[in-house]
C-alpha cells in the first residue's frame, strides 16, 4: 500500500522508453505504462473472441472509470458522461447553454481552439461578444480576468493554465466573481487533471471537460465531462439506446422509449463502451490513485524547477515561478528558436513541443533531473549548431 505522505521518485520502470531518450512532452501526449498498453492489447483481442465478453462486467468497468474520474475532480459518477474528446463535451455545454443578447463569454487570447470555437459559434447566433483577455506582460491573467467580470459577463470559459507554457489562472477567484453577477463557468482541465487536484465545487464550475490522452495517461478518441447536477437534464447531442435505457440496452428489448438514462448518463456518446480505450484508461487512472495527483504534482514540479534554472544558465526567458503551474514550464529565447528546432532535437533523441513560439517543457512520471541535464546539455548543442 502506498503512504501518500511519502514523496514520489522516478517511475521510469513502469514504462517502455527507450535508454537515452529524452521525451519532455507528455503535455502533448503522454507516454503509457507498460499497464496500460497491455490493458489495449487485451481489448483488441477482445472483439476478436466476441462470444467471450461479459457485458455486465462492461459495465461495471465503465462505472468504475466514472466513479475514478468524478473523485479525482470532487464529483460523482453520477456527475460524469463519457465522450470522444474535450470538443464534443464543449459542444454538448454549448447546446445547453443560451447566452442573452448583448451580453459577454470570457475567454483568454490563445486559448486552445476546442473551448473557443463553440463560443465563436453561440455568440454569434445569440448576438452575444466574445472579451479575449490579452496576455498580460507580467503573466498574471486572474488580475486582468477578474477586471473583465461585470454584469454584462454571462459565461467564461477558461482553462486552470495557459496550454502554451503553463502560466496559471486562479479559478477559484474567478469561479466566485462569475458566481457574483450569475454567469456560468466552463472549464477545460485537460492540462491539469491527473498532475494536480481540482474540486469542481469549489471552483464553482458549471461544465468541465477532460480529454484523457495527456496528463490521464489515456489514449486517443477519449475524454470526460462533468456536468453540474442542476444541469443533467440537459439535451445530449446524440440518441441512441444507451442514453435511454441504460444497462439494458444491451437485452432485446422492443420499442423506443423516450426517457432518457438518469443523471449525466444521458450524454454519454454512443458506443462509449470501447473496448480497447475503456481498459486503458482504467488501468492508467488506477496508477495515478496509486501515485495521488498532489504527488504527482509535488515530484513534477522539482523537474520544472529543474528547467527553469537551466534555462536561466542559457538565457532563456521562463515565466516567475509564482505564476506557472507545477508541471510544465514554457521557455523562450530572444529572437526565437530555429524554425527546425524540434527536427535537430528530435536527432539528438530529445522531445518536445513548439508552442506560442517558445519550447513547452513537459516532464512526467518517467523522468529523472538526469533527463532534464541531457535535455539542457542537447539543446545547447543544437544551439551552438
Amino acid at each position: 500500500m502506498n503512504d501518500q505522505n511519502t514523496p514520489l521518485d522516478c517511475q521510469r520502470d513502469l514504462y517502455d522508453v527507450p535508454k537515452g531518450m529524452v521525451y519532455l512532452a507528455a503535455a502533448s501526449k503522454s507516454t503509457l505504462p507498460r499497464a496500460t498498453v497491455a490493458a489495449g492489447k487485451i481489448g483488441v483481442e477482445a472483439k476478436a473472441y466476441p462470444w467471450a465478453i461479459d457485458e455486465h462486467a462492461r459495465h461495471l468497468q465503465t462505472e468504475d472509470i466514472r466513479a475514478r474520474f468524478g473523485a479525482m475532480i470532487g464529483a460523482t459518477a453520477d456527475d460524469i458522461a463519457i465522450h470522444p474528446s474535450a470538443a464534443y463535451g464543449i459542444a454538448t455545454a454549448a447546446k445547453n447553454i443560451t447566452l442573452p443578447a448583448g451580453s459577454r463569454v470570457i475567454v483568454i487570447e490563445g486559448q486552445f481552439p476546442s473551448n473557443v470555437y463553440a463560443w465563436d459559434n453561440l455568440a454569434k447566433a445569440c448576438n452575444a461578444e466574445i472579451v479575449q483577455i490579452k496576455r498580460p506582460e507580467d503573466h498574471n491573467w486572474t488580475r486582468e480576468i477578474l477586471a473583465a467580470i461585470d454584469e454584462r459577463t454571462s459565461l467564461a470559459a477558461l482553462p486552470p493554465c495557459h496550454w502554451t507554457d503553463g502560466t496559471l489562472l486562479d479559478l477559484a477567484s474567478i469561479g466566485a466573481a462569475l458566481k457574483e453577477v450569475g454567469a456560468k463557468f466552463v472549464i477545460d482541465a485537460t492540462q491539469w487533471t491527473g498532475a494536480q487536484p481540482i474540486d469542481v465545487k469549489a471552483l464553482g464550475a458549471d461544465y468541465l471537460v477532460n480529454a484523457a490522452y495527456k496528463w490521464l495517461m489515456g489514449p486517443y478518441g477519449l475524454s470526460f465531462m462533468y456536468f453540474r447536477p442542476d444541469h443533467q437534464d440537459g439535451t445530449p447531442i446524440e440518441n441512441h439506446s444507451h442514453n435511454h435505457l441504460g444497462d439494458s440496452a444491451g437485452l432485446d428489448l422492443l420499442g423506443n422509449p423516450s426517457e432518457y438514462t438518469p443523471a449525466s448518463r444521458r450524454f454519454d456518446v454512443g458506443e462509449f463502451e470501447n473496448f480497447i480505450s475503456l481498459p486503458m484508461i482504467q488501468a492508467s487512472m488506477k496508477q495515478i490513485d496509486a501515485w495521488g495527483t498532489e504527488r504527482v504534482g509535488a515530484y513534477l514540479k522539482t523537474l520544472t524547477d529543474a528547467v527553469a534554472d537551466g534555462a536561466a544558465s542559457l538565457g532563456l526567458n521562463v515565466p516567475p515561478a509564482e505564476t506557472r503551474c507545477p508541471h510544465f514550464i514554457g521557455m523562450h529565447r530572444d529572437g526565437g528558436f530555429p524554425n527546425d528546432i524540434l527536427e535537430r532535437l528530435a536527432k539528438l533523441d530529445v522531445f518536445v513541443s513548439v508552442r506560442g513560439g517558445g519550447l513547452r517543457v513537459s516532464p512526467h512520471m518517467l523522468n529523472d533531473k538526469s533527463d532534464i541535464d541531457l535535455f539542457f546539455e542537447r539543446l545547447e548543442t543544437t544551439l551552438k549548431g
